[in-house]
């Protein structure tokens, strides 16, 4: 894939919540962070790599830590997942340019039917230097909502 067609993987984040979301329903929201599955989900978040997409410029990711993760019951078998990284591209050691690093902040909302293994929609949001970069990719809501689906879906023939 060239690399303004990868999908977005910050909606992994989202997704990779959504293995907290498979376990009995909260009443409410809770915390992904506090429960016992944080540490792997976080370990997968690592690996996120949004700066990448970006064919020129700082398209290296540096640093992608999540701040908060959320995931809410909303009844019936729906969920919710809304996590908030800090985002940090940097250029690639061989770039001819090199650019100093850019940062953001990158919220996901997800919104999932956890019964039918389905997401009903999906948001990102990236803000600050990087965020005016990212959004001028091409369909990256479309990209990151069917990555986000096909992780959905391998989780869901685990359970």
């Amino acid at each position: 894939m060239n690399p303004g067609e990868k999908p977005c993987k910050v909606v992994g984040i989202a997704v990779g919540l959504l293995a907290m979301s498979l376990v009995p329903a909260w009443a409410g929201c809770k915390s992904a962070m506090s429960s016992p599955e944080w540490p792997e989900v976080a370990r997968a978040i690592s690996t996120a790599q949004l700066c990448e997409q970006l064919p020129v410029g700082p398209n290296r990711t540096s640093s992608f830590k999540v701040v908060s993760a959320d995931v809410c019951s909303t009844g019936d078998s729906l969920a919710s997942i809304r996590a908030t990284a800090l985002l940090t591209c940097e250029t690639g050691d061989n770039s001819l340019f090199q650019m100093a690093p850019v940062e953001g902040k990158v919220v996901a909302t997800v919104a999932l039917d956890v019964g039918a293994c389905r997401i009903t929609d999906t948001h990102l949001e990236i803000d600050g230097e990087i965020g005016s970069l990212l959004s001028a990719l091409p369909d990256t809501q479309d990209f990151g909502r069917n990555w986000a689906q096909s992780q959905l879906s391998h989780l869901c023939q685990l359970r």
